[in-house]
């Protein structure tokens, strides 16, 4: 199991998309999507488990304790790496990545996670390795990381639509489809993006958890359906 990288939140302000309705002071979530199934140790599976719970000091310590074992467990240093960034410790991540790639210099994951986290000095150089990575090998996380790139160069259509093929790519995660509603918003399609806030509301209460305010996105989802239901 390759276990996805969360890169730091960054807040995102979003002006009004109507007049007549406040809105919330979103963060896009950007925590990336569950990872794909591969044999793993039974000691990274439950740092995976850990991490989605959010206990991220008992995952540090399990992770550390694979790498222990086996000095070279990718899964382990993409898991060191997750922690990290959602910790704000970018120097950290970034070289829990670059030892990944060590290891396996084609890993998609550890290079968009990379590539997130450095996106912000280089956006240009950035959003052309994504695109490449892309057309090698199309996935819902490669998607979800270029809206995030897009969002930070505020260029709201070209992540809604990033946005939309991940969620496409990978109907079950509730990120996807909350960022798709934050994009929608900026888009001024109010009515469509309130059918995904739904959405991931939903699928956040299946999964448990979320990496968004869902008190926040309730509210929301009230004040857009008194309008538009």
């Amino acid at each position: 199991m390759r276990t996805a990288p969360a890169v730091p939140k960054r807040r995102v302000r979003r002006e009004a998309p109507e007049a007549s309705l406040p809105t919330m002071d979103n963060e896009i979530s950007s925590t990336p999507a569950d990872p794909t199934a591969a044999v793993i140790t039974p000691l990274v599976k439950d740092a995976y488990r850990a991490l989605e719970q959010g206990q991220l000091d008992r995952a540090e310590t399990l992770y550390r304790n694979a790498l222990q074992s086996e000095a070279q467990n990718v899964d382990a240093l993409l898991g060191l790496a997750a922690i990290a960034a959602q910790r704000g410790q970018v120097q950290q991540s970034i070289g829990y990545y670059e030892r990944a790639l060590e290891v396996e210099p084609r890993n998609a994951t550890a290079q968009a996670g990379l590539i997130s986290l450095i996106g912000q000095a280089d956006p240009q150089m950035s959003e052309t390795r994504l695109k490449q990575l892309i057309a090698r090998e199309p996935s819902a996380f490669l998607y979800y990381s270029l809206g995030n790139l897009y969002v930070n160069q505020n260029q709201w259509p070209s992540a809604q639509q990033a946005y939309y093929q991940a969620f496409q790519m990978q109907q079950d995660n509730p990120d996807y489809a909350y960022n798709l509603a934050v994009g929608l918003e900026h888009l001024n399609q109010p009515k469509l993006a309130l059918t995904y806030y739904r959405k991931a509301i939903d699928l956040s209460f299946q999964k448990g958890r979320a990496n968004f305010d869902q008190n926040r996105v309730i509210e929301r989802i009230g004040q857009l359906s008194a309008r538009h239901d």
